[in-house]
């Protein structure tokens, strides 16, 4: 009946609609479950972080439309990372002892997230962190949890479309000076061979590079057959560009980032050029070129259908991600029912009901948290779109 019942499969009708006792507030007790949000609305990264605020919004709004969680409305509290992990550091710790929120997040991307991890187990704060490398699954701590995604999951799509569909077996990596970076070509080294393709070369730029082509053109002497741009903000995406413009007509695949509208945008003439790149994307984004037998079809339409309506225009992969962590979140709000008269005990009891969180199926995966298990995508859901006509177009799924 209501889309955020779709939306969150596991917030029962009842505990969505319930507006009883339980759900009121008692003198000096907050009257709302407040989520702080940590995302880039300015700087290098804010064609990620914008996006994804959007998708968080349209969620909370539906579930404050239903009737909010255990009768309490969902209260969004926004800061600015401003593309900086120290302002992601102190907005933080701004959040938790200023705001006092039972749980937060970081919307935006790896290298900011990761500055937020010390801080909520330092304050004893469940956090939630926009990561994409598996190389911080086991530095969590008690506090931290990354219901995303991880490189050693997602590597296997790309690199198994260039060995299977396109028939390479040696692949250039141009690699993001980064956290994300760090473990994406720590993965391509590992997963590569056991797909029969050779990494000849890696080369790295700076998030902020403007001129990958010295990169470029070592990449060219190499001898690869194939590049792999592994990035999480616009140069990866400038990087299509200026290979292009070198006469470099390898075949391309990317990371997510590079798939953001805004990118594809800037870049289209360059993003379509034969071999059109090839990028790693959400199943949210392709849910119409999706069999019918497909078990996410429904939960992503029923999105798309909403934030259309909200925003004029159709989600993409970051709102995706700030959907998918708002709606992990009031998951875990719903079950723990915290005491928000003592903060200190809601957060205990939120961390307590995130380790607790079993199949819950979202857009970029299904996961089964646990105390020892921070990470928990038990079904990875990633999917390879490519450009034509000023159209995304449905290459492969992890089923294909």
């Amino acid at each position: 009946m209501h889309i955020v019942r779709r939306l969150i499969p596991v917030l029962c009708c009842t505990a969505l609609l319930a507006m009883g006792p339980a759900g009121c507030a008692s003198s000096g007790t907050p009257d709302s479950y407040k989520i702080g949000i940590i995302a880039s609305q300015t700087g290098p990264y804010s064609g990620l972080g914008l996006p994804a605020i959007d998708g968080a919004q349209l969620v909370v709004d539906q579930i404050n439309e239903a009737g909010g969680i255990n009768g309490m409305p969902i209260e969004l509290v926004l800061y600015d990372d401003k593309g900086s992990s120290t302002e992601t550091a102190l907005a933080a710790q701004k959040l938790i002892e200023v705001d006092e929120v039972p749980a937060l997040a970081c919307l935006t991307a790896t290298g900011l997230a990761h500055s937020m991890v010390p801080v909520l187990n330092e304050n004893e704060t469940p956090g939630i962190v926009m990561s994409g490398t598996g190389l911080i699954n086991d530095q969590l701590g008690k506090w931290a949890f990354k219901p995303i995604a991880s490189e050693e999951d997602y590597i296997p799509l790309p690199l198994g479309y260039l060995k299977d569909d396109v028939g390479v077996g040696t692949c250039a990596g141009l690699i993001e000076n980064s956290g994300y970076g760090e473990g994406g070509e720590h993965y391509l080294n590992l997963v590569a061979p056991t797909m029969g393709i050779e990494m000849v070369d890696i080369q790295h730029f700076d998030p902020a590079a403007t001129d990958m082509t010295p990169q470029l053109a070592n990449i060219k002497a190499s001898g690869a057959e194939s590049i792999f741009i592994w990035g999480s903000g616009p140069a990866g995406a400038l990087a299509v560009k200026q290979a292009r413009e070198m006469g470099i007509d390898l075949p391309i695949v990317t990371t997510p980032a590079q798939s953001s509208p805004s990118y594809v945008e800037a870049f289209r003439e360059y993003y379509e050029m034969e071999p059109s790149v090839v990028c790693i994307d959400s199943k949210l984004t392709m849910w119409r070129q999706l069999p019918d037998s497909d078990p996410d079809k429904q939960l992503c339409g029923d999105f798309e259908e909403s934030f259309s309506a909200e925003y004029g225009r159709p989600p993409a992969m970051w709102q995706a991600i700030g959907a998918q962590i708002i709606m992990f979140i009031a998951d875990g709000f719903e079950r723990a029912n915290p005491d928000l008269s003592d903060v200190s005990k809601a957060r205990s009891q939120v961390r307590d009901a995130f380790e607790q969180t079993e199949n819950l199926s979202l857009f970029m995966g299904t996961y089964t948290i646990t105390s020892d298990d921070h990470y928990g995508r038990v079904v990875p859901k990633e999917v390879l779109v490519t450009f034509r006509d000023g159209q995304k177009i449905l290459v492969k799924t992890m089923a294909d």
